[in-house]
């Protein structure tokens, strides 16, 4: 599709239009970068001379040793039943004169 001249008239009226709205957005940016560091810094200045509220620390260090030692015995029942375990299927497949004796006649 050709340009028409008629469109290049219009085009080129709306040039310094285009060309101003392009620079105004450039520079919004940065301007609300700026804007928004400076509020940051202010609610800092202001957290850093006021007294602020303390906040619940939570579970403490013996809550935390409590579930650990909780965790270390249901990790030695689980070996300790493992063990049984193993040792019941050994108990079941030893038989004392399997191995012993070579049947010639069969």
């Amino acid at each position: 599709m050709p340009i028409l001249p008629i469109d290049l008239q219009i085009m080129f009226s709306h040039i310094n239009q285009i060309g101003k709205e392009q620079a105004i957005q450039k520079e919004v940016s940065p301007l609300q970068q700026s804007i928004q560091g400076l509020e940051l810094a202010k609610e800092t200045i202001d957290k850093d001379s006021s007294v602020n509220e303390t906040n619940d620390i939570g579970s403490g260090v013996e809550e935390i040793n409590e579930e650990k030692k909780q965790e270390n015995r249901q990790r030695k029942k689980k070996q300790d039943t493992n063990k049984e375990e193993k040792k019941k299927e050994k108990e079941a497949y030893k038989e004392p004169h399997l191995g012993h004796y070579i049947d010639i006649l069969g």
